[in-house]
């Protein structure tokens, strides 16, 4: 593995709002990420669109997210979720940075979806979310479940926090094509087969299919990112998310 073969991008999130531009478009296939940046008082409106699944992160500021005739009022991290066919809106009741990220849609993936529309829209806090360890990573550790595997089809977003020093061991998923994202504390690097690779803030990365990677966090390092997983084969990509995924039943902070 080079340095040339990482696919990222890094954000200037600063200043003017942001919209409408696909970060690192084409390195999934199916799936497309946006980051918009609101100002306080600004809206962003999302029509229904019956292609793919929208899953939207609050990453900064405070928010109100419209769905299905109903409203939410966030003051911190959180993940919104509607149907496809379901036109959503955001305003920002202070500067807000918001990921977007569409999943396109198959035939079996709108028969699940259709199985289970009273769960929609999906929405919870951030620091709501499951807690689990996998046999990758520390005691020390934190690592959340945003949106579990199965909740929505073909998909997973959960996260990873920790300081130094600390080691996630280096592992392979070649049956989950993977996103990073990190948060503006972030400072980590990289292990990504032989290569090491330093990751800093705002930063959208794509973690090569089938490559043996973790992460390192050494000195005043911090590690604050989440993962994204699409899952091409469900049956088998969530069979190794049962495994390696182990519920913690507690729920703990830094």
């Amino acid at each position: 593995m080079k340095a040339q073969d990482i696919q990222e991008v890094k954000l200037d999130l600063k200043g003017a709002s942001r919209s409408g531009e696909a970060l690192l478009p084409g390195a999934i296939p199916g799936a497309t990420v946006f980051l918009h940046v609101i100002p306080e008082g600004g809206t962003l409106s999302l029509p229904a669109d019956s292609r793919f699944i929208r899953i939207l992160f609050l990453c900064a500021g405070e928010a109100v997210f419209a769905a299905a005739g109903r409203e939410w009022a966030y003051a911190e991290k959180a993940v919104f979720v509607p149907l496809p066919e379901q036109n959503t809106g955001v305003k920002a009741t202070r500067a807000a940075h918001v990921l977007e990220i569409r999943w396109e849609l198959i035939d079996a993936d709108r028969a699940e979806l259709a199985a289970k529309t009273a769960d929609f829209p999906y929405t919870q806090r951030y620091l709501d979310a499951m807690q689990y360890r996998d046999p990758f990573k520390s005691e020390k550790t934190i690592s959340r479940a945003i949106l579990p595997h199965r909740t929505l089809p073909r998909f997973a977003m959960g996260s990873v926090e920790t300081y130094a020093d600390d080691l996630i061991g280096q592992h392979e998923h070649p049956l989950l094509d993977q996103f990073f994202f990190s948060f503006p504390e972030n400072h980590m690097t990289l292990l990504i087969d032989d290569l090491r690779y330093p990751m800093g803030p705002d930063t959208l990365l794509h973690i090569p299919l089938g490559s043996n990677h973790g992460v390192s966090v050494t000195g005043d390092e911090v590690s604050h990112y989440i993962w994204i997983d699409f899952i091409p084969d469900p049956e088998r990509g969530n069979a190794y998310l049962d495994e390696v995924h182990k519920p913690t039943g507690t729920t703990r902070s830094f």
